[in-house]
């Protein structure tokens, strides 16, 4: 016995309306992931900025402790450039005699809000402890 081969016509393949709604479906999602990217990147940016003023902060407070008691006051450099990115400043207050409160900030850009940010730290010099 022979077996007849029957050809049929049969309708494979994709329309070009599927074809059209698998591309937006794709575009869509592709542009999901690309936006959580960007957002992943400006979130280790702004971390990192971050970070780099916290350091320039604590950095500033330990050089400003190094001093001795009196020199600790507003009149020295109270604006201080550090890179394009970051601003250190401070300020003293005298609380009595023996006590200052020193408070510094440091200013860093933050790419997920826009703009700028601030850190501070603020610290207490009694004279007993700095002559």
């Amino acid at each position: 016995m022979r077996m007849a081969w029957k050809l049929t016509k049969t309708n494979g393949g994709f329309t070009l309306v599927e074809s059209v709604m698998a591309v937006m479906i794709l575009g869509i999602a592709m542009g999901a992931c690309m936006l959580s990217f960007d957002m992943a990147m400006k979130a280790v940016s702004t971390s990192g900025n971050q970070m780099a003023a916290m350091h320039y902060s604590r950095d500033q407070v330990e050089t400003i402790r190094t001093n001795a008691f009196a020199s600790v006051t507003n009149g020295g450099p109270a604006l201080i450039s550090v890179a394009n990115n970051f601003t250190v400043f401070y300020s003293v207050t005298n609380i009595d005699s023996a006590t200052k409160n020193v408070m510094v900030g440091v200013t860093y850009l933050n790419r997920l809000r826009g703009g700028v940010s601030t850190n501070t730290l603020t610290t207490s010099i009694v004279s007993t402890l700095h002559k």
